[in-house]
């Protein structure tokens, strides 16, 4: 083992340690504590790139870490492991996401920031694993991460920012100035010499192969203080240990942020653990045995002549429990360097500033919940997320059971349809804050609407409406809206998504309200056809057109259709567009419905996937057992569109007929009174027209009425 207080370094291996520390760590997952975790880990592309255009910045970070080792070597001097400082780390997390599992919940971040104070405080409960040979040096940072609690302006602030980027939550190691970006135009700068800034991505594209977990920058003067270059870059899957992360993952981000505390792995500068030419390295550390750096969690492995510390939290072994002595002075004395401002950190004026040095002050009332969209005698989980210092909390559940709660993270039942608000209030014994989300609970009927099941959009006047439709609109742009501009079947209406020459990649969704299956016999055959309207943009567009169905009010969906590219449609239109008539129109007939989703609370819903195309439409959708078969033929005989509406002279008065039935086609007036005879007779199976002349007619407010087999329907005409 190296002698702790003695140690040789040449200007040439600072320089080669001083590039080399700068590293990602690459995982492949593994849930077994004791099991290797296999790792393949790239140098710092970003650092890399800019090195490459800008030779004098990296003469600029060689020279900053060989005075760092200098005052390293200072620090030791003297330096007690068991009588040192202790510091505190301001720190806020950028949620980089796409509206998917990648915006991690604050309970997962609050449980990375206690992974990583357990870590840096010699506190995690796996330190006991640690074997004999490393415990009498197993080294405690003293470093304590908290997160803010007032940003760079002053105010109060959770420590938490959340941006929707599309596309950006997928990006390759290094490429970060799109996600710093996007989150400097919502949230602000955030200066790194005064916040620890970690952001939490989807994931990252590595050139190197494998999956990278993380990467980040070791201090440096090459880049600026004031901005946020030097951050800390993080899959979501490796944020500490619930949520979408898991627990073999807890030390992850204690790896990163010990090389942005000026760390380097185990084996030196090298990226490439494993390699025998590694026992020629050195990682800056005088406790830490050379090695050549592990995938494995032998803990008697021996590869550069005595025995190799592969606990350690700067390894890559999937065993991960210790920083030694020697890295935790190492830790302290970056925390003193003013090298990349780090040592303004923890001064008594930035912890002011930041709000880490008290509780913070009580300043917003926030909640969340696990649904909001139930079924009647379901329950929803709310979750109090408000900031800071909360001693007590008052809910208020509109047409909830219970009514009234004080509990931090209460379950509510909602027994009746309809939609409903919630609010809270709370307060931290002086100073009381309140919130009222309306519209935040959607109540669904359980069971839903009955069969035969038809939606032509006609009647529909808003989408969404919170009973008949819902809408998931992922970019937060454009989103699935009713249209009265085109119809199938010459109606006037439809659901439509405005998509042209949209860049964003993203997901809209038009969900349906509850249907009750209930009743139908399992051995009926489901029939669900609806029509939709579509055009590409260009020729390469490869946009998908997706049909899901859910058996238990939404809370789960299974995938019955996918329709995409030239299936979806071959035509292009360069303009936005709009179907010119029923010949733009297609059928879906969806076959696959099982019995087993035979239930009150059925739901079905449409997923678009957008490729910088064109509009879409949906219309006509209907659903039936086959046995109803006669039935809805006869019910659609009645489907009458009138247009123009109002109308000066000519109005066209269109309706879908069943071959062979009788009609008879009328218009009343107010006193429901015979003013002309359109049509009595039989009709052809399909769409019919007649035109009408209303010049002879007063105006006034006038019904188009039909009669076939029995069944009546009318519409308003109104005569200007």
């Amino acid at each position: 083992m190296k002698n702790f207080y003695m140690k040789k370094v040449t200007l040439l291996s600072l320089g080669l340690l001083a590039i080399g520390a700068i590293a990602q760590t690459t995982v492949q997952h593994d849930h077994s504590h004791n099991q290797a975790v296999s790792h393949e880990c790239e140098n710092n592309v970003e650092m890399k790139k800019v090195f490459l255009q800008n030779p004098e910045l990296e003469a600029q970070h060689i020279i900053d870490q060989a005075n760092f080792e200098n005052e390293y070597q200072q620090f030791l001097q003297d330096y007690d492991p068991y009588a040192r400082s202790s510091y505190t780390v301001p720190v806020v997390v950028h949620v980089v996401h796409e509206n998917g599992s990648e915006n991690i919940s604050d309970e997962q971040i609050y449980d990375a920031i206690l992974r990583i104070n357990e870590d840096f405080t010699m506190t995690n409960d796996d330190g006991s694993n640690t074997i004999p040979a490393f415990t009498s040096i197993i080294g405690n940072a003293d470093v304590e991460f908290v997160l803010a609690t007032r940003d760079p302006s002053g105010n109060c602030h959770k420590g938490i920012t959340r941006t929707y980027v599309a596309g950006a939550g997928e990006h390759d190691v290094g490429d970060n100035g799109d996600v710093r970006t996007a989150v400097q135009s919502a949230h602000g700068n955030w200066p790194q010499n005064k916040y620890m800034n970690i952001f939490i991505v989807k994931k990252f594209t590595s050139t190197g192969g494998g999956i990278t977990l993380g990467y980040t920058n070791t201090p440096g003067n090459w880049y600026n203080q004031s901005g946020m270059g030097g951050s800390i870059y993080m899959d979501n899957t490796a944020v500490g240990s619930i949520g979408t992360s898991t627990s073999s993952y807890r030390h992850v981000l204690s790896h990163e942020v010990g090389h942005w505390l000026n760390l380097s792995h185990t084996w030196g500068g090298s990226n490439s653990p494993g390699e025998a030419a590694n026992c020629g390295d050195d990682d800056g550390v005088t406790d830490t045995p050379n090695c050549e750096g592990s995938f494995s969690c032998n803990t008697s492995s021996n590869t550069c002549g005595s025995l190799d510390n592969v606990q350690n939290v700067m390894d890559y072994a999937g065993c991960r429990t210790m920083f030694t002595q020697g890295q935790a002075a190492r830790v302290q004395t970056a925390l003193n360097s003013s090298t990349a401002g780090r040592n303004n950190l923890w001064t008594a004026s930035n912890l002011a500033a930041t709000g880490t040095d008290a509780p913070g002050d009580i300043c917003e009332a926030e909640f969340s919940s696990n649904y909001k969209y139930i079924c009647a005698g379901q329950s929803v989980d709310f979750y109090d997320e408000s900031f800071h210092n909360v001693q007590t909390r008052s809910w208020i559940f509109t047409g909830g059971t219970p009514a009234t709660s004080s509990d931090e993270n209460p379950v509510i039942t909602y027994n009746t349809p309809g939609v409903y608000p919630v609010s809270l209030t709370v307060s931290d014994g002086s100073n009381d804050v309140s919130s009222t989300e309306n519209n935040f609970v959607i109540v669904l009927a359980d069971p839903g609407k009955s069969l035969p099941y038809s939606e032509g959009f006609e009647t529909i006047s808003n989408i969404p409406d919170d009973e008949n439709w819902m809408i998931v609109d992922q970019a937060g742009s454009d989103p699935w809206i009713l249209t009265s501009t085109a119809g199938s079947q010459g109606s006037q209406k439809s659901a439509k998504l405005l998509n042209y020459n949209n860049s964003e990649s993203s997901d809209d969704e038009l969900i349906s309200g509850t249907i009750d299956l209930s009743g139908v016999d399992p051995s009926d055959d489901m029939i669900f056809t609806f029509d939709y309207a579509y055009r590409k943009r260009t020729s390469s567009n490869d946009e998908w057109l997706k049909f899901y169905i859910s058996k238990d009010c939404g809370e789960t969906w299974v995938l019955r259709k996918n329709i995409h590219d030239d299936d979806l449609s071959s035509v292009t239109a360069s303009s936005s567009y709009t179907p010119a008539g029923d010949d733009d129109w297609y059928t879906v007939d969806i076959t696959n419905i099982s019995s087993s989703y035979y239930e009150a609370d059925f739901r079905f819903k449409f997923v678009f996937e957008s490729d910088n195309g064109n509009n879409i439409y949906i219309d006509n959708i209907n659903m039936y057992p086959s046995s109803m078969s006669d039935v809805v033929e006869k019910k659609e005989a009645t489907t009458l569109n009138v247009y123009p509406n109002p109308v000066t002279d000519i109005t066209n008065i269109q309706l879908s007929a069943v071959d062979g039935q009788d009609y008879n086609v009328s218009v009343l007036n107010g006193m429901g009174q015979q003013v002309a005879s359109i049509y009595q007779g039989t009709l052809a199976k399909g769409l019919n027209n007649f035109e009408y002349n209303t010049s002879e007619l007063a105006k006034g407010i006038y019904i188009v009425r039909i009669e076939s087999e029995g069944n009546v329907q009318t519409v308003k005409l109104i005569k200007k």
